[in-house]
């Protein structure tokens, strides 16, 4: 694990400002069953955990098993709608994160989620790489996180072991969901153990 995830889990134990995930991120929780880990990462957070925008690109999987799960995930509480008056906002980002010739509500979770985050001073967490890449630089690298993060954070809080941690990162793979680009091709345990 390298020095960056190390200071993710140091500032993050430390902030009360909310978490915001992204559709791919919740789905990647939610086809292994394992929304409890997410919840036990963030249950140290405040509101809001996702917007409109996400609930609504998890409603449109539904029937779909990942989707199901996360739909019934009470812990995520109530998304956040954002007020008219932001919207336009909203939208420089979406359009930051769009290569011109996506239909207009692509990128809108992920847009108005970098937006809350930064507007909260709080985190933003996805897989997408386009979106991780942006929020980088408009929330600063410490304010984003990916799926293999929140994992490394449980075995940190002592919730799952490492073996545990790459196991779910396996389990996400092999269900056909990508992992953020940068991480290995196969994990070790180790990969997801803290360096003090």
């Amino acid at each position: 694990m390298g020095t960056q995830s190390n200071s993710h889990a140091r500032i993050y134990r430390a902030m009360t400002a909310p978490r915001l995930l992204d559709a791919v991120t919740l789905r990647h929780f939610g086809i292994t069953e394992h929304l409890a880990a997410l919840e036990h990462v963030l249950s140290a957070y405040p509101f809001p955990y996702w917007t409109d925008a996400v609930r609504s690109e998890i409603l449109a999987g539904i029937g779909q098993p990942d989707c199901d799960n996360v739909l019934a995930a009470s812990f995520l509480g109530v998304p956040h709608q954002i007020p008219t008056t932001e919207l336009a906002e909203v939208m420089k980002i979406r359009i930051a994160l769009s290569d011109g010739k996506s239909p207009s509500a692509e990128h809108l979770g992920e847009a108005e989620s970098i937006f809350l985050a930064d507007k909260f001073n709080g985190a933003f967490i996805t897989d997408d790489r386009a979106a991780y890449d942006l929020a980088g630089r408009r929330l600063g690298h410490c304010r984003v996180l990916d799926t293999v993060d929140l994992l490394r954070e449980t075995v940190v809080t002592g919730y799952f072991k490492s073996s545990e941690a790459q196991q779910v990162a396996d389990a996400i793979r092999n269900s056909g969901r990508k992992l953020r680009r940068g991480h290995p091709s196969t994990f070790t345990p180790e990969y997801f153990e803290p360096e003090f």
